[in-house]
């Protein structure tokens, strides 16, 4: 099963954050690694093969990482 990389992503996770549909841990990790991305960031948005990176927000307040 495809899961969280890395501690801040396993937080999101447990936090209630689901990954946009058609996205995997796997690309993530890639995308990450390709782009530079900052670890504190997740997808929190895909149209037409556009990723949007950001904190994620549930009920109107960011999620928390350490």
């Amino acid at each position: 099963m495809d899961q969280p990389n890395t501690q801040i992503e396993r937080g999101y996770v447990e936090q209630g954050y689901v990954l946009p549909e058609g996205m995997t841990w796997s690309k993530v990790a890639e995308s990450r690694a390709r782009s530079e991305i900052l670890e504190i960031l997740v997808p929190v948005a895909r149209v037409s093969g556009v990723v949007g990176w950001g904190v994620p927000i549930i009920n109107g307040k960011f999620l928390q990482h350490p």
